[in-house]
């Protein structure tokens, strides 16, 4: 039956068990007809108000009403400034709990919940730690304005490997985790009998929460998957986003792209109409004529796939002449020597590439030296690139020789770059093979040596911004008072060459 909140003043919805210290959190119901089926197997001494609920400590005692709702209350004398005392207050301890457990199913080694992590109070955050601490899912209950949560979240992952985001119900940062990754990963907790169940909701922009069951969420190495969220190869990506055809993934050195025309631009891509050069396997009955290479051919009742090294494979009945296009270009004589490939104009347009990668080496270190992380779309500005589009090989290209000269123990610049899913950037693995780095990396081990070497690359750059600092003359206190700059003010990236240079 339905209970109005005028009808107890002092009602103390939830306790723990096994002490006052305890993280065991229980629930006792409003009806009288759950309070027995609640009571089994335990006594009326077996709860406290737990110092992780924000109480006091003390015992209380499960009380048993016909006309109001059943609850706890305190034995005298009563001092307990406790606040929150509603059925929620003991949520964030389900949540830890509840997450705990399917880490373990997981596979998860030593999951360990910490519902008052440093700098923290009780329901702000929950924090559960994995892998002996390496790996982390923060659960973000409290409100935050957007720098506070950008600032703890690069905090966190400079001190693990993986971070993980849930938000509480009350939690506005989730709609900033969208507008970063394209979801956010929303908890709650619901009553169900003497119990409180933890339920896990994707949300979208524009959509309801799809709430589930935390059995029904599984830990990869991108991010915690719910039904909802599918993995991609650039990453978790909201099902509904997903197109229903298939999508494959093919070598890039077997295509080439030709008269890229603009159709149209879109909030998150642009589109062209192309002509591809396509580099494949053909599959022919062995009674069928084959090929010759002075024509142009239409496979007859084809099928399109892909080999085990990545190139397309076209198995075909049959092939048929076809006429070549107006606009298809003359076949170059055999006996004349074939003209060098002019350039693409996009290629022309582009600036030198000395000035580009002079461009992002200033860029990465002037970010290094203040503590602060880079992407493509910051290095392209910087470099006036912002209508331009570098394919992967042409990043790779430029990093590289950003990377130079390389020495023994020099971090690696590049792990500045941070890519759209908050992890390395898509050619990081390209690089490191680029620069020496011989051994192939799973998923794990490349965003391990990622963080690794952008720890390395923000110690040493601020290591040096700290001895030029220190280098400088200090100005006199009256000065220092009478003429300090405005606290935005910067100082120019000249400067700041030379100095560490000096320094």
């Amino acid at each position: 039956m339905p209970y109005s909140e005028a009808d107890d003043t002092r009602k103390v919805q939830t306790a723990v068990t096994y002490g006052a210290e305890s993280d065991q959190p229980v629930f006792l119901p409003y009806a009288h007809d759950n309070f027995d089926r609640f009571m089994r197997g335990r006594t009326r001494d077996d709860f406290y108000c737990g110092v992780l609920l924000g109480g006091c400590g003390a015992k209380l005692s499960p009380k048993r009403y016909m006309d109001k709702k059943c609850h706890f209350a305190h034995r005298s004398p009563v001092h307990c400034h406790r606040t929150e005392v509603g059925e929620s207050s003991a949520d964030h301890l389900y949540i830890g709990q509840a997450i705990a457990d399917w880490l373990k199913q997981q596979g998860r080694k030593a999951p360990r919940p910490a519902y008052k992590p440093h700098g923290h109070q009780v329901r702000d955050v929950v924090d559960v730690s994995h892998d002996g601490g390496r790996r982390l899912v923060r659960v973000q209950l409290a409100r935050r304005s957007k720098h506070e949560w950008e600032d703890e979240d690069a905090k966190l992952w400079l001190r693990h490997v993986n971070l993980d985001w849930f938000f509480g119900p009350d939690s506005l940062v989730a709609n900033w985790q969208m507008e970063r990754q394209g979801y956010a990963l929303r908890v709650q907790c619901r009553s169900a009998g003497a119990s409180r169940v933890v339920e896990v909701g994707a949300q979208f922009p524009e959509m309801p929460v799809e709430w589930t069951s935390l059995s029904e969420c599984t830990l990869t190495p991108d991010g915690i998957l719910t039904p909802g969220l599918i993995r991609m190869p650039d990453g978790i990506v909201p099902r509904h986003a997903v197109t229903s055809e298939p999508r494959l993934a093919i070598s890039s050195t077997s295509f080439l792209i030709t008269e890229a025309t603009p159709t149209h631009t879109t909030a998150t891509h642009r589109w062209f109409d192309t002509t591809l050069r396509v580099t494949a396997r053909l599959s022919l009955p062995a009674r069928a004529a084959s090929p010759e290479g002075q024509h142009t051919y239409q496979p007859t009742n084809a099928s399109l796939s892909i080999d085990g090294d990545g190139t397309w494979v076209v198995q075909a009945q049959s092939l048929e002449q076809a006429q070549a296009p107006v606009h298809a270009r003359p076949r170059a004589s055999t006996s004349s020597p074939a003209a060098p490939p002019s350039p693409s104009a996009e290629r022309q347009a582009l600036p030198p590439e000395a000035n580009l990668v002079a461009s992002f080496r200033a860029t990465m270190e002037n970010a290094a030296s203040n503590g602060k992380v880079v992407t493509t779309t910051t290095l392209c500005r910087e470099a006036a690139l912002q209508d331009r589009v570098l394919s992967a090989e042409q990043w790779v290209r430029l990093l590289l020789a950003v990377e130079q000269p390389r020495t023994p123990g020099k971090p690696v610049l590049c792990a500045l770059i941070k890519g759209r899913d908050g992890g390395p950037a898509p050619f990081f693995r390209e690089v490191l093979h680029g620069i020496g780095w011989t051994r192939d990396f799973s998923s794990s081990d490349l965003l391990d040596i990622w963080l690794r070497e952008r720890r390395r690359v923000l110690a040493a750059y601020g290591s040096e911004r700290r001895a030029m600092l220190a280098s400088l003359p200090a100005p006199s206190p009256v000065l220092a008072r009478e003429h300090r700059p405005p606290a935005h003010t910067k100082t120019p990236r000249s400067r700041v060459t030379r100095l560490r240079r000096t320094a």
